[in-house]
């Protein structure tokens, strides 16, 4: 579950008198959608495992997977709903000369176009990064998962989402807490379209702004995210408790097909997939194709951004699974930790080299302090070059490493990231050092 306070918007009121009245109100959006949470919570199946995240400036792990209904209701019923950003900023309405009242101020309608332009450029950079950090921490989770996103306003490419959650066998169900947007568009409106150039100023259409426009601004890409990744979008509902359990019992039944790439297809390309049943009455959700990306190794620029986005994410990365055990030693070093990990070696990209099989790990610690400030850290690579009997053999085990590391003064945690240079794919956990013994 998701809790968007980043995409509901507050502030339906014109900004001004010059300014004309937004066609589409959403404010308390989220306080809605978060009462239809707590609704369908008080009837969770204990078979159904929740985790709940908030999205402001950054994402927040409000609670990690767990069916403790206790727990998932404290949690939510303390939970801020309101919305972190202004409608006036992202979203401006028409505004009009002060003196010719009827006569529209190209200048005002310009600046507030372009400057709502850049706010959603970087509101999207915000969104995409808590989605694939969302992506990271269930990655390793088998099977289809769901993601139930509690949300309203995405001026965004609904594409791109999907880009970023499918490889992760995410569903999204995008839930517009807006509800039922009952009203009807004034005959002598100018026609909007909502769509992501108009609403992110990148088209150029000053007379065509985003609190006039026909349709509600993010439900075209709501349905597109769902589409594409196998979900289901409920728009224009006031049943949002009925869609989140319809989204949970999706999940009831699901089945697992796959297929090889030839290598010659990787052409970068989207690739549709189509999928039909032998039987009446079936509706089948699923991904609706496919990037075939080019098997060309990430550049020097992609790893550093990836370890930095890992580095700042407030949950841990399974897309690389690692364990770790760590204890307070004396010895070499006063007042330090010895750190034993083992990297399942299954997601990592080996080349093969005769009898030997080639991969490399990259391994950096990071001390944060309690506010995720980094004051220490510490890295090497690791160069495993098996056997097939130790590929075998640490298939079952995962390859071992150790390291010591002397806490600096004002370290909260510890967090060890692993990386596969070859792929950018990283695994990450993170030690509270209260609880380490």
């Amino acid at each position: 579950m998701l809790l968007d306070n980043l995409n509901t918007l507050y502030g339906s009121a014109p900004e001004s008198q010059y300014e004309s009245t937004p066609y589409w109100v959403e404010d308390l959006a989220l306080q809605r959608g978060k009462d239809h949470l707590i609704e369908f919570i008080k009837t969770l199946d204990p078979r159904d495992l929740v985790a709940i995240y908030g999205l402001r400036d950054s994402l927040h792990v409000l609670c990690d997977f767990t069916n403790d209904r206790a727990q998932l209701l404290a949690i939510l019923s303390k939970y801020d709903t309101s919305s972190s950003t202004n409608r006036a900023l992202v979203e401006p309405g028409y505004k009009t000369a002060p003196v010719l009242e009827h006569a529209a101020d190209p200048f005002e309608n310009s600046a507030a176009l372009q400057m709502a332009g850049m706010t959603n450029e970087a509101r999207y950079s915000q969104t995409m990064a808590a989605l694939q950090s969302i992506a990271a921490h269930v990655a390793n989770i088998p099977g289809r998962k769901n993601l139930v996103w509690l949300t309203a306003n995405l001026p965004f490419s609904g594409t791109a989402i999907a880009h970023v959650l499918s490889p992760a066998n995410i569903a999204v169900y995008p839930v517009d807490a807006r509800g039922l947007l009952a009203r009807q568009v004034p005959a002598t409106s100018l026609e909007g379209t909502a769509d992501y150039d108009d609403v992110s100023g990148a088209s150029g259409h000053r007379d065509n702004m985003p609190g006039q426009s026909s349709v509600p601004v993010g439900i075209p890409t709501m349905q597109k995210i769902a589409e594409e990744t196998g979900g289901q979008a409920f728009v224009n509902t006031n049943d949002i408790t009925g869609a989140i359990r319809k989204a949970v019992e999706d999940s009831q039944v699901d089945y697992t097909l796959g297929f090889y790439i030839d290598a010659s297809s990787l052409d970068g390309k989207f690739h549709k997939i189509k999928v039909d049943v032998d039987r009446s009455g079936l509706t089948v959700r699923y991904p609706r194709g496919y990037v075939a990306f080019e098997d060309t190794p990430p550049s020097k620029n992609e790893n550093q951004r990836n370890l930095m986005n890992a580095a700042g994410s407030p949950i841990e990365s399974s897309a690389i699974p690692v364990e770790i055990k760590v204890e307070r030693v004396e010895s070499p070093l006063p007042h330090c930790l010895s750190i034993f990990g083992s990297i399942d070696i299954r997601n990592l990209r080996f080349a093969q080299d005769g009898g030997v099989r080639k991969a490399e790990a990259d391994v950096l610690t990071i001390e944060q302090d309690q506010t995720g400030k980094v004051i220490a850290q510490s890295g090497s690579t690791i160069n495993l070059r098996l056997s097939d009997r130790q590929f075998a053999a640490y298939l079952k085990s995962g390859f071992p490493f150790h390291q010591y590391v002397q806490p600096k003064a004002g370290a909260n945690s510890v967090r060890i990231l692993v990386e596969d240079p070859s792929t950018a794919e990283i695994g990450s956990l993170i030690i509270p050092l209260s609880q380490v013994k």
